[in-house]
């Protein structure tokens, strides 16, 4: 029987595995021990709010080349799990302790001790287990060979379904909304952490699941960024940039905007267009069959003209998926091609006497134009808010 409260339909999942279980048999992998909690999810539908707290507990999920999958989780998970998993092999364990042994166990139990398993050891990979713990999962199966799987899993996640992309759609306008609503609602005079609150009143208003960043902020920032809101007092003729991850079923939006405090400059009005405009130039880059060094050459060309460098971050985007940031990065060594399906948020910007210049949506590889998930988008000219 199917679950009740499915974020995606069976089929959806059989497609996730069959494309993971063709990459496993390329690098003759037997099975692929996940434990991360986001992995975790994407392969099992289990959105666990308590797996995102307590460490103190494994949640994992086995995906052999041959046969079906099987998760573990604790005893009280399994209703919900039931609930919105299609995975029907359920393992569990009650004990706060042991859990090593316990998925040597299961491991073994599915005929894996010989095989060659893979698991997330690389990179942007982290072990949803602590390291002694995977320690003990390798001395308890010998003749088993632990390996890492993490270019499988982040070549699968990056590639996102219809259903997926329009979790993300849901949850850039929510976003992009809230932070045009909030312009509109601050001021000259409030603090950061005011128009903080502000933001995030209107983030959930408008349906925000989960906030994963609320960066605010103010003022000239030559010398970097400070994301963290601040009793700082907002003040005319400074900018004012907000930028923001919020989720909709578990799948995120990454935004950025950045407004006038009182009628701006010249130079702030220029310099705004800009940067606009090489932001437009780099998006349009975000087609199938290009590569991330396509966005880096406009970049590259836009600097060059106005005697600028980079802030020295090392990208000027990423992914955007289950993850507020994910793989891949918009970098020149990032040796992948677009494909429709991938997702991704593009912000050059700057931090510099005027502020922090930045305006960033996000936007679906299609077969033909980059697709705007975020809407409305960035104003071509800087937004005002009341001086």
């Amino acid at each position: 029987m199917a679950p009740e409260y499915a974020d995606f339909s069976r089929e959806e999942f059989e497609d996730r595995y069959a494309r993971t279980r063709a990459l496993m048999d390329e690098k003759n992998i037997d099975a692929l021990l996940v434990t991360e909690r986001l992995n975790y999810q994407y392969f099992t539908g289990h959105r666990s709010e308590q797996c995102a707290v307590d460490k103190i507990r494994s949640y994992v999920f086995i995906l052999p080349k041959d046969g079906e999958p099987t998760l573990i989780t604790m005893p009280f998970e399994v209703a919900q799990v039931e609930q919105t998993s299609y995975v029907t092999d359920i393992r569990t364990t009650g004990s706060l302790t042991g859990h090593p042994e316990f998925i040597v166990g299961v491991l073994g139990d599915l005929g894996l001790s010989r095989s060659r398993i893979g698991c997330e050891l690389g990179r942007e990979q982290y072990l949803g287990i602590s390291y002694s713990g995977f320690r003990d999962i390798a001395e308890g199966l010998p003749l088993a060979e632990l390996t890492d799987a993490a270019d499988i899993i982040l070549a699968v996640r990056n590639l996102k379904s219809p259903r997926e992309i329009e979790y993300m759609r849901r949850a850039a306008v929510i976003n992009a909304e809230a932070q045009v609503k909030t312009f509109n609602e601050v001021h000259a005079g409030m603090t950061e952490n005011e128009v903080a609150k502000v933001l995030r009143r209107n983030l959930v208003a408008g349906g925000a699941e989960k906030i994963s960043l609320l960066c605010v902020l103010s003022g000239a920032n030559e010398k970097g960024i400070v994301l963290l809101p601040t009793d700082r007092v907002i003040r005319k003729g400074e900018t004012l940039g907000f930028d923001v991850g919020v989720s909709w079923r578990g799948y995120w939006s990454d935004l950025a905007r950045t407004a006038s405090i009182g009628a701006p400059s010249a130079e702030l009005s220029e310099f705004y267009r800009w940067m606009m405009q090489l932001r437009h130039d780099c998006n349009q880059q975000l087609r199938a069959g290009n590569r991330p060094a396509d966005v880096i050459r406009v970049v590259d060309g836009y600097l060059a003209e106005r005697g600028l460098e980079t802030m020295g971050v090392g990208r000027v985007g990423h992914g955007v998926g289950i993850d507020t940031t994910e793989y891949p990065s918009l970098a020149a060594f990032e040796d992948v091609s677009f494909e429709p399906g991938n997702v991704f948020a593009c912000n050059p910007n700057f931090s510099n006497h005027l502020g922090f210049i930045n305006a960033e949506d996000n936007w679906a590889v299609t077969e033909g134009d980059p697709d705007l998930l975020s809407a409305p988008a960035a104003e071509w000219d800087i937004p005002v808010v009341d001086a």
